[in-house]
């Protein structure tokens, strides 16, 4: 039986792309075990028997750039001493290291001596992503180490997987061999964010009209605009309701305090991050979904998997015009507005709110121009086929029947 391990300095329950990973090849028969680090959701374990995730005694506490410097190294270390152990016992096929950092794929060096072939996931690339989050002095001069680290981790990969056709353009003008990378594109679990389940939740009478917006809060997403827009949008749409879902961080906690300072807090809701499978239905009791990133580096070509996720379940969306989303949707699919401006954002709410024939129109342009016509069948294929590449023809896998008729 073909076995693949792989190793995410993060937990297993609130990444989706690498649940899906391992959810599609265990689905094909492949032993796939997960070395992670330990969450904090209590949640069921994983649905296939073929999946074992294993986590390390390690949780995330890093704040600022020493504090991410110490877990990525301790993590490093713990990391390489599980997969060395799990290597010799297992003699793994394949090792799927998943970024950040990069450098994690150094904890896999002793194993593809042995014979592993080992895959980079740069999930987002680490010069832009750190660039965006540390703006400062000192974020600016870790480029240079970025760049050097992302190149060596990549030489030192059978194959490199990024995560759309921007990333992939970014990592070969930095000098990583266009040949050596795959783009496996970040969808929505269509079975998760089926609408359809939540049909009667959707149509159901409610008090508020509720703008949603899940993920992380940091300032790079812009929420700040949106509450800023509160005071013009409250004295027109008097049960309007803000509900950002995020863990508790520094960002949130200003945001709570702009609120205060702004007479708004009333109406904006601050819900602790919930694990991936409950989301669906928080997102069918919503009336909105709003995107309201900055525009850098990093962001303007980042996919905002919230946003995949709104459309998937039918929800109208208001979003800031950054290039990766208008190369994805259009405006007729999209209300868009300009990074930053609290005025047009309100100006596109209170469109929706007064048009409701609009956001069903929205909906089915959302539809039209990508939900239909993108798909894990077609993204599975294309992670399914580099593996063949690497693996020996008696242990190459198979697309299952349960991904070959994942479709909409």
């Amino acid at each position: 039986m073909t076995r693949i391990c792989m190793v995410v300095h993060n937990t297993y329950h609130t990444d989706p792309r690498v649940q899906r990973y391992a959810e599609s090849l265990a689905n094909a028969g492949v032993q796939v075990d997960v070395l992670c680090l330990r969450g904090e959701y209590s949640v069921g374990g994983p649905t296939s028997p073929n999946i074992t995730v294993i986590p390390i005694p390690l949780k995330r506490f890093a704040q600022g750039i020493p504090g991410y410097a110490v877990e990525y190294l301790l993590g490093l270390v713990l990391f390489a001493a599980w997969l060395l152990f799990l290597s010799i016992k297992h003699r793994y096929d394949v090792i799927h290291i998943h970024n950040m950092p990069d450098f994690l794929i150094l904890s896999a060096l002793i194993p593809r001596l042995f014979g592993a072939k080992v895959i980079l996931d740069i999930h987002d690339p680490m010069p832009e992503l750190y660039s965006s989050k540390f703006e400062s002095r000192r974020g600016r001069l870790l480029q240079g180490f970025m760049r050097l680290q992302e190149r060596f981790s990549a030489h030192c990969a059978d194959a490199v997987i990024t995560a759309n056709p921007t990333f992939a353009e970014k990592l070969a003008g930095r000098g990583i061999a266009g040949d050596k990378i795959t783009v496996v594109n970040n969808v929505p679990d269509a079975a998760l964010f089926d609408r359809s389940r939540y049909s009667r939740l959707r149509s159901a009478p409610r008090d508020h009209f509720v703008l949603i917006c899940p993920g992380t809060v940091a300032p790079r997403y812009g929420l700040e605009v949106a509450i800023r827009a509160l005071p013009q949008l409250c004295s027109r749409i008097q049960n309007l309701r803000l509900v950002i879902v995020g863990k508790p961080s520094p960002e949130a906690v200003r945001l709570q305090g702009l609120a205060e300072e702004l007479g708004v807090s009333t109406w904006v809701e601050f819900r602790r991050g919930l694990p991936l499978h409950e989301m669906p239905e928080l997102m069918a009791q919503a009336d909105v979904g709003i995107y309201t990133g900055l525009s850098d580096a990093h962001m303007d070509a980042a996919v905002p998997t919230k946003v995949l996720e709104y459309a998937w379940m039918g929800l109208p969306i208001v979003s800031s015009r950054l290039p990766v989303l208008e190369n994805m949707f259009d405006d007729s699919a999209i209300l868009f507005f300009e990074p930053g401006n609290s005025d047009q954002f309100a100006a596109c709410v209170l469109r929706l709110y007064e048009t409701p024939h609009l956001r069903e129109k929205l909906v089915q342009r959302a539809d039209e121009v990508y939900v239909k016509s993108h798909n894990w069948r077609h993204e599975c294929q294309a992670y399914f086929g580099l593996l063949n590449r690497l693996l020996p023809a008696a242990r190459k896998v198979h697309i299952p029947r349960e991904v070959a008729t994942d479709d909409r």
